[in-house]
């Protein structure tokens, strides 16, 4: 794949949990940390699930029927900072988990870092196009696009979010509620680098999905359709397909990714020179990392495939579940087009530094220590496409 291909970073630190017959809660009541008088209508949710509520008139907020595992519970509110705490759910218990949140100092403003004219229907269609996935919003609507703020610093666009964006998704059947940390969109070089990248953008922020599925009779076989069509090619379908040893027969390669010279020659164990040369054959892809705010790269060697044997999975008898230990970075191709070439390929990375990935046979997995990062190399990953963390396509449901 050509460094310069269009491609899209976003990074996302996941946390899933491993489903569970029976089931924890959590409850809890949220206050003001000056003041301690309760915090109404603030979001307490596990990011980019179904899972979630608001706190009510008193603070207090209730989480149900959790499967046991670990997760991130997230507290946001537009006037308060934004928490995320870690927590343990277990089986037949519930957690009390009450918080004090402090009000929120930001201040996003009203002005435009540059001179000339402000053009916030130029950013608004790019935040349409790369950030909704829907430029004309025929399937995908942003229900409160006055909540956007744009600024302008010479080729590259920040706009954050004055409040919670609303955005009705009719393609896959879901209403979500985004909390939009930034938007950022560049059409320039990086001048660390030497060729013309072309234009790259990221997000970030964290979301609450409601199924409207439910009693949707007329509507509900489309989107059960549209989301088996879209769970394709996602990390839980890739998942899925590693545990039933099924990876080659839904098109999915893997190459390891080496971030340097020095990498290459300790991995392969040669010298210098060599891995000089080893190195000039290499390909890469890129990514704007929102996290560094730069653009970095990841190579690999387009005819080495990295495959996944016995010796990096593991089995625990009588659970059903498997532990993947893998290289530290590796870049996943699933095939789009059926050819040879993997620039045409959806792609996207897993970063698993001194970590394990429990995963059962529906792709449902978490990371017992430390953190997993996986990133989206293309732009697939918009908010039209993507489904929530806990979605299972129906099929599977039944097993």
């Amino acid at each position: 794949m050509s460094k310069k291909g269009l491609l899209f970073g976003l990074l996302l630190l996941l946390s899933s949990n491993i489903a569970h017959p029976q089931s924890g809660s959590i409850s809890g009541i949220v206050t003001d940390s000056l003041s301690g008088y309760p915090v109404a209508n603030l979001s307490v949710f596990i990011p980019f699930t179904t899972v979630g509520t608001t706190t009510n008139t008193k603070g207090e907020y209730v989480l149900d029927r959790l499967s046991p595992g670990d997760y991130t519970l997230m507290f946001r509110h537009v006037s308060y900072q934004s928490y995320s705490v870690p927590v343990t759910i277990e089986s037949g218990k519930r957690i009390v988990l009450n918080l004090a949140v402090a009000v929120s100092t930001y201040d996003i403003g009203e002005v435009v870092k540059t001179g000339g004219k402000a053009n916030p229907k130029m950013g608004y269609g790019l935040f349409m196009e790369y950030f909704l996935g829907d430029h004309n919003e025929t399937s995908c609507v942003l229900q409160n696009p006055e909540a956007l703020q744009y600024y302008y610093d010479g080729d590259e666009i920040t706009i954050y979010a004055k409040e919670p964006l609303k955005i009705l998704n009719r393609h896959l059947g879901y209403r979500i509620t985004y909390f939009l940390d930034y938007f950022k969109f560049v059409e320039k070089s990086d001048p660390g680098i030497s060729q013309t990248v072309g234009p790259y953008y990221a997000f970030s922020g964290s979301a609450l999905y409601e199924d409207l599925a439910t009693g949707a009779l007329l509507n509900a076989g489309k989107w059960r359709n549209t989301r088996e069509t879209e769970f394709t090619g996602s990390m839980k379908h890739f998942l899925a397909c590693l545990y039933s040893n099924t990876l080659i027969e839904n098109r999915y390669t893997i190459r390891k990714v080496y971030q340097d010279i020095d990498e290459i020659q300790q991995d392969e164990k040669i010298g210098l020179a060599m891995a000089k040369v080893r190195y000039a054959m290499m390909d890469s892809v890129f990514f704007w990392n929102p996290e560094r705010g730069v653009v970095e790269f990841l190579n690999y060697f387009p005819d080495d495939e990295y495959r996944i044997g016995s010796e990096n999975m593991t089995e625990t008898p009588g659970t059903g579940i498997k532990t993947l230990t893998l290289a530290p970075n590796i870049v996943i191709f699933r095939d789009l087009e059926t050819t040879p070439d993997l620039k045409d390929d959806w792609t996207f990375s897993m970063q698993l530094p001194d970590s394990v990935i429990e995963f059962d046979r529906e792709g449902n997995y978490r990371v017992p220590t430390g953190e997993f990062i996986k990133t989206d190399l293309n732009n697939s990953a918009r908010i039209r496409v993507l489904l929530p963390l806990d979605y299972l396509p129906a099929p599977r449901k039944q097993k």
